[in-house]
Parts: structure tokens; sequence; C-alpha cells
């Protein structure tokens, strides 16, 4: 069984941030990963096609955090990553390269490093990656920009950005619109918890000890809470000791 002190600190954190709706999330952290020397790969098995070495293309696996993989594949002149993690790869192919706007033959190879931008967990919530490119309006002349992916679920672009700021800027204001999201629905939750709970004490351990009197006020939960409620009744009776 776990450890009943610290699934009631647990218990604690959650009833706190739902009475009060004042979760702060502790963003503006990065963490760093190389993409040079990286190891070798004779080929890579993408989803409806695979890579070979042979084909003219160089396959580096470089290490990534949170279990993340980060593989670049380079196809001289151009070149892009897929991001591996859990059994599964995501290619960023299609932003990095095919969607790719801001001049000829975008490449990554040249990178030294990724960003990672992590969430208020020390998780990996953001991914910054420069990519060079070849700019049509002077034949010859280089530029790069830095591209910005959503890590919080399958890998997506956000947008790019010029400098190292405005990149994190980007995820940044992405994290801080998820938690402004979940800070509101928790108060919300919580209004609602308070009046089904009409009697009893204001606490971490008012919803958990209100739903053993009151079973019925499962019922009348909105969808929009059910998983919140859940988790909260859950851990209650894990910090009780298994009571339920």
């Amino acid at each position: 069984m776990t450890n009943a002190r610290t699934s009631l600190r647990r218990l604690l954190l959650i009833a706190g941030i739902l009475l009060s709706g004042a979760a702060q999330a502790e963003e503006g952290k990065s963490q760093y990963t190389s993409l040079q020397n990286c190891e070798t790969l004779d080929h890579l098995k993408l989803p409806g096609r695979v890579i070979e070495k042979g084909d003219g293309a160089g396959i580096f696996r470089c290490k990534g955090i949170d279990d993340y993989s980060v593989y670049v594949i380079d196809q001289d002149p151009r070149s892009f990553l897929v991001l591996g993690k859990g059994g599964k790869l995501f290619s960023l192919e299609k932003p990095l390269l095919s969607d790719f706007k801001l001049g000829e033959f975008p490449n990554v190879s040249g990178a030294q490093k990724a960003e990672w931008r992590l969430d208020a967990d020390g998780k990996a919530a953001g991914l910054i990656v420069r990519v060079s490119y070849m700019r049509t309006d002077k034949p010859g002349a280089s530029a790069s920009a830095l591209f910005v992916f959503d890590l919080r679920g399958d890998p997506a672009l956000i947008g790019s950005a010029p400098t190292n700021e405005e990149a994190r800027g980007l995820i940044d204001g992405a994290l801080g619109a998820g938690v402004a999201a979940e800070e509101k629905l928790s108060r919300e939750c919580n209004k609602i918890y308070a009046e089904l709970c009409k009697g009893f004490k204001p606490g971490p351990e008012m919803l958990g000890g209100c739903y053993d009197k009151r079973p019925s006020i499962a019922d009348k939960v909105p969808p929009k809470c059910t998983a919140d409620f859940q988790t909260n009744i859950e851990n209650y009776h894990e910090a009780m000791g298994g009571g339920k």
C-alpha cells in the first residue's frame, strides 16, 4: 500500500489547489541535449516508410530527456528530426521540410543542441530547435529560425521565432494558457463541491468525507468535473488507509 503520509501530502496539495484556485506554475526553465556526435544507425522504420542509410541519408540517434530520443535524418542539403518516445516515432518532416516556407533547403543537422522547455513538474513540455536555410531573396545567403513544438501530446508545431527569447515565449505562452484553463476549471469544480457538501467543514478532507456520507453527490457532479472528482476521492481514500 502506498505510504499514507505521502498520499495525504498529495491530497493536501490537490485540495489546496481546488479550494484556493491559486495554483502557480513554475515555468521558464530549460534543459539542453546535444544534437552532435550522436549514434549512427543503418535504418529507421517510420510509419509507412523505412529510411535506409544507403539511400543517401545519414541517420543519427541522440539522447533527449524524459525518455525521448531525437533522430536526425540528414538528406543533404536538407534534414529533419524524428522524435521517439514510448515505442512510438513522431516524424517532424512535414513542418520542418514539406511545409517549410521561410526559404530553401531547410536543415537541422548543423544545430548544436535541442532546447527542452519544462513544465511545472520538470517534464518536457516543449522543444526548440534551430533550423538553417537558404534565403530566396538573396541568392547564396543563409539564415536560420527557431522552431517550437508542443510536446503535451503528439508533437505539434506552435510556430517559429528569430530569437531564443521569442521562441521560449511561444511555448511558455501555450503552457500558461493550459495552466490558466486548469485553474479556471478547478475553481468552477470547487464551487460545485462546496455547494454539494454544505454542512461539511471546508478543508482537504471535505470532499472525501462528504462523498462517504452522501455518495449520491457523484450523480450531481457535471461531466467536466468527473475526472477531477474521481481522482480526489481515490486520493482521499488512499490517504485515509484505503478505506474504500
